[in-house]
């Protein structure tokens, strides 16, 4: 048993060194630029544009929702069979428009001629205010060009190298690097994207946010020195509570930015805003401008 304890003692002291080293030369994230000018309000995300208010991911919602008075707007981008950049979540065209097949299998042209509005429902079907509306499934250009003051989440849908590369050189284009937060579910997409695109915010992969959850319930987060900026989570995933005063206090001491998604419900962004939740990203970004007294002008918003 003395051996073994002699045989442990070098290597245990080895293992606190290295955790005191990097203790002591971690770095907290920085605030980005995009989020620089918010101070210390709760920011109201609208998703996809607010998708339970209009057609999503569409120039349509974006616009509205800028115009409803939210902080942020949230999309996701996809390339079509012509390495165009275009704005939309699934895979296939089939759920939000009147086309059917994979987004990737479209020109440009194409994808324009489908109908972006067409099956967007408030009431379970029994009217389509949007159809046949001109609203159509816009390119990322498209939408940098019209909210250029507008800060933006762009979420990259697919693990490609062209798509990581076509999307900084929009933002070049368009001079937004300091107006945008870029996520992906790909870890990969973001390697490229900080390498390439430097200057640019970025929220935590997945692959980071376990590794982020491992350590602070190994009472290391300290030792962290985040490549990301922003961390976007649900409030629980797999029956763990992701959203707790704890971990949201400790993600802040890091420099972290904490957005919790998708929240649609009043009392739940109350309690999330409580527990000290940076960010709300929601469907109805409307609800979480009423619970946070903020004016909404959306009477004023005509259909």
């Amino acid at each position: 048993m003395l051996r073994l304890a002699r045989f442990l003692i070098a290597p245990t002291l080895l293992i606190a060194v290295a955790l005191a080293v990097l203790a002591l030369t971690s770095k907290p994230a920085q605030t980005p630029k995009v989020l620089s000018s918010f101070g210390q309000q709760p920011l109201v995300i609208a998703h996809r544009g607010g998708r339970g208010l209009w057609p999503e991911n569409s120039l349509f919602a974006f616009q509205r929702a800028s115009a409803l008075g939210v902080d942020m707007l949230e999309m996701d981008v996809r390339l079509t069979s012509d390495g165009q950049v275009v704005v939309i979540h699934d895979e296939s065209v089939d759920r939000t428009t009147d086309g059917e097949g994979l987004v990737d299998s479209f020109t440009l042209a194409q994808l324009q001629q489908l109908d972006a509005g067409y099956r967007w429902t408030a009431d379970g079907g029994q009217s389509y205010p949007y159809r046949a509306q001109g609203i159509d499934i816009p390119l990322l250009d498209t939408v940098l060009q019209a909210e250029p003051q507008m800060a933006k989440i762009i979420e990259l849908k697919l693990a490609d190298n062209s798509l990581v590369d076509k999307v900084c050189q929009s933002l070049d284009r368009n001079k937004q690097r300091d107006r945008v937060i870029i996520a992906s579910y790909y870890e990969s997409n973001l390697v490229r994207l900080r390498h390439n695109c430097p200057g640019v915010a970025t929220s935590a992969s997945p692959s980071s946010i376990r590794l982020w959850l491992a350590m602070e319930w190994l009472g290391l987060g300290r030792v962290l020195s985040p490549s990301y900026q922003v961390l976007q989570i649900p409030p629980r995933h797999s029956g763990v509570e992701l959203a707790s005063r704890a971990l949201i206090e400790s993600a802040k001491a890091r420099g972290l930015n904490v957005q919790l998604w998708t929240i649609n419900e009043q009392p739940a962004m109350r309690k999330l805003i409580d527990l000290g939740a940076q960010g709300l990203i929601t469907d109805y970004p409307d609800r979480a401008l009423q619970l946070l007294g903020r004016s909404t002008r959306i009477s004023a918003l005509s259909q």
